[in-house]
């Protein structure tokens, strides 16, 4: 009796060696399984990650990868040689630590030529496909990837569409007196809003004359307000970053309404924002200035 009660003890007792051995062993690191991709010579892949990109490394000089022009979470990848034969590999470090690596292939049409790793909705179980070995399973259709562009503050475009289809089709009149008027072409602002730090400026041109009027070019200027009227010196140019309706011709006694979409802007009581229209093969060209406090009064939407 005694013996087997020893025997028991020392049971128990390797049972507990072996449970903290097992809690002092390291664990084994989690694989992190690449993703396979293809990549063509002639058609561009996009990667679309779910916060802003902050490394990019390929694996070989037979690829090329970068950020999208102006967005911060989308990669573009191509193959700089055709049929490349040795498979090479990407990696990508987002913001917010996400760490996701490719296996690249070459193929001369992509079977995935836009890939979306952001945030996916639910697909019901009839919508789902097997997905082919070694590929990503699609983005639900009803799933809008967020792009995230730097000169919108991160703005979801799909907002700023709708926001500038609003402003269009509400066609309010909040702001008055910004207009000029010269050659028989008169331009005005309607109004200024703002929403997520874009700036919506919503302006008129109207053509009183029976010769139209051929826009060639539309700017948004910050200028110092002594030199407005001279030269195009202590001037920085606006990129527009989306517009709602833009009529390359204005017709004869025709009216014309149009929204832009600008970058977040506050200028000094010193300096004017200049609205610029450029006729096409014409003299007629026309500018509204509009104040920094009519800026800095911008409805919110």
């Amino acid at each position: 009796m005694k013996r087997d009660l020893i025997y028991l003890i020392l049971i128990v007792a390797a049972i507990a060696a072996v449970k903290v051995t097992a809690q002092m062993t390291p664990e084994t690191p989690a694989e992190i399984r690449p993703l396979r991709i293809e990549a063509g010579f002639t058609k561009t892949v996009h990667i679309l990650f779910p916060s802003p990109v902050t490394y990019i490394d390929i694996g070989s000089m037979d690829i090329i990868a970068g950020k999208a022009d102006g967005a911060e979470n989308v990669v573009r990848v191509k193959a700089a040689v055709r049929n490349f034969a040795a498979e090479t590999n990407l990696t990508v470090i987002t913001e917010d630590g996400g760490f996701f690596t490719f296996d690249v292939h070459y193929a001369e049409n992509p079977a995935v030529s836009t890939l979306n790793l952001t945030v996916q909705e639910p697909q019901p179980e009839s919508m789902k496909k097997p997905a082919a070995v070694g590929y990503p399973q699609p983005t639900a259709p009803a799933s809008e990837g967020r792009v995230l562009l730097r000169e919108v503050g991160r703005e979801k475009p799909a907002t700023i569409k709708r926001m500038l289809s609003d402003i269009y089709r509400q066609n309010r009149t909040d702001v008055k007196g910004i207009r000029t008027k010269k050659y028989g072409i008169e331009v005005e602002v309607l109004g200024i809003y703002v929403f997520n730090d874009v700036i919506y400026i919503h302006s008129c041109i109207s053509n009183d004359t029976n010769i139209s009027f051929e826009v060639d070019a539309r700017h948004f200027i910050v200028a110092d307000r002594k030199l407005t009227k001279r030269t195009a010196q202590q001037q920085s140019t606006l990129e527009v970053l989306r517009v709602c309706n833009d009529p390359a011709v204005v017709r004869g006694h025709q009216r014309q309404r149009t929204v832009f979409a600008l970058p977040k802007l506050t200028i000094s009581d010193d300096k004017v924002l200049l609205l610029e229209i450029i006729e096409k093969n014409g003299a007629r060209h026309q500018t509204v200035e509009i104040p920094a406090e009519e800026l800095l009064e911008a409805k919110l939407l």
